[in-house]
């Protein structure tokens, strides 16, 4: 009888040494947990990014007549003026906010540079025959889905939509000056990659496809061109920096 009480005695005196085990190291787990800086990830929920770049740009720069004559009367369909493809420079602005771990929604403002013949595309030519650059501006409302992210790496995938200009002035001489504007919309779609070397900068690049159309219509101040659409298509490589604002 002595026996069995004794190791009852010894299965309730390691039980109570179990317990309180357990009990002092849950404590220490959360006292750690308390003062461990939490992980922080290269994108995730509430970060806001900023990226500049600079790249080129290679597009199929296309001119139509628009069917229609300057006092708004009615001509023939519209018809093909010139098709060609064409080099650009490319400077955008892209900043992007963190709705989950892997969504953001963003706006980007860019513009592409390039030089042309205005003869072959817009039907005026300069006295001196020399090309003219034509510059396109974008606008557009960014969603951004984060396929792969650590520490320092944040590969993305996104799409764009919103608007498209395409714009060129200038002076000839002592003639008047000449301006062209035409609006419309465009589409952008592509990937992102972004590596922070430190806590919140980093270096960023992208490759992306786009598709543009505008028309000069209801724009009244255009003295050249004034019936002649434009659509530039192509594709675009570009590098530079971020920096990220987090918690």
């Amino acid at each position: 009888m002595k026996k069995n009480y004794n190791i009852s005695i010894a299965l309730i005196c390691v039980l109570l040494f179990t317990a309180c085990s357990s009990s002092v190291s849950a404590q220490a787990q959360r006292a750690v947990r308390k003062f461990q800086k939490p992980i922080v990830k290269a994108f995730q929920r509430g970060s806001l990014l900023v990226s500049i770049s600079e790249g080129s740009t290679s597009s199929v720069f296309t001119t139509k007549t628009t069917g229609a004559t300057s006092g708004g009367s009615k001509s023939e369909s519209p018809a093909l003026v010139k098709r060609s493809l064409v080099e650009g420079c490319r400077d955008p602005l892209i900043i992007e906010y963190g709705i989950s771990n892997h969504w953001g929604l963003g706006l980007s403002s860019g513009k592409d540079i390039f030089t042309i013949n205005p003869g072959d595309f817009y039907g005026f030519t300069l006295s001196s025959n020399e090309p003219i650059q034509v510059s396109t501006n974008e606008l557009t409302f960014d969603g951004n889905y984060h396929v792969f992210v650590n520490k320092r790496l944040d590969l993305s995938v996104f799409n764009s939509l919103g608007c498209f200009s395409v714009t060129f002035a200038g002076k000839d001489g002592d003639a008047a000056p000449y301006k062209y504007t035409a609006n419309g919309n465009i589409i952008r779609l592509g990937t992102k990659v972004r590596y922070y070397f430190l806590r919140h900068f980093g270096a960023f690049g992208m490759a992306s496809l786009y598709a543009g159309g505008t028309s000069p219509k209801d724009v009244k101040d255009n003295t050249v061109a004034g019936t002649y659409s434009t659509n530039v298509s192509g594709y675009a490589v570009e590098i530079g920096l971020c920096y990220r604002f987090i918690k």
